[in-house]
């Protein structure tokens, strides 16, 4: 159990640090977020920050 609580951890520092640095969200709104609801949010920003450049 230790090692997948450290994954998930590592999982949610690395949307978290993403996020913020992409301004999508600030360090007040992250802490009683899932991965699941990080990973849901990253992936919007990437099909936002993708579907900018195409146009």
């Amino acid at each position: 159990m230790g090692k997948l609580l450290q994954t998930a951890m590592e999982q949610k520092q690395f949307y978290i640090d993403k996020l913020i640095k992409a301004g999508e969200i600030n360090a007040s709104q992250f802490h009683h977020w899932t991965v699941a609801e990080l990973r849901r949010k990253y992936e919007q920003y990437e099909e936002g920050a993708y579907g900018k450049e195409s146009n």
